[in-house]
């Protein structure tokens, strides 16, 4: 699925070299999470695996850690030399955790 204009103008937004804009091609994923209340004093970690179209099997993660807070959010890329070189994605899987507690997971309808 396409990016509207408006997200993809944003995007580009200042890159003003074709390398620039280059490096800004990709997949851009926005997590905003929240509570639980019984676990809200400590850190939140975000794990995305994926796997991408030229990697194979391979799945790739990002780790994102945050301190304690009620809620957040936080936006994941997938752009640059990692997309150009990689390719599209092709599913993703999605961990919240609050400490080591595993309060959620999300995927894409293709993951396995």
């Amino acid at each position: 699925m396409n990016a509207p204009r408006a997200e993809q103008l944003n995007r580009f937004h200042g890159a003003v070299t074709d390398e620039e804009r280059r490096n800004r091609l990709g997949h851009y994923y926005t997590v905003e999470w929240q509570g639980p209340e019984d676990h809200e004093g400590k850190p939140v970690r975000l794990v995305f695996r994926y796997r991408q179209a030229k990697a194979g099997s391979e799945i790739r993660q990002l780790v994102r850690s945050f301190p304690p807070g009620m809620k957040g959010k936080s936006e994941l890329r997938i752009t640059g030399p990692a997309y150009l070189n990689s390719g599209r994605v092709l599913a993703w899987h999605l961990s919240y955790y609050r400490g080591e507690h595993l309060v959620e997971t999300r995927q894409s309808y293709l993951w396995e």
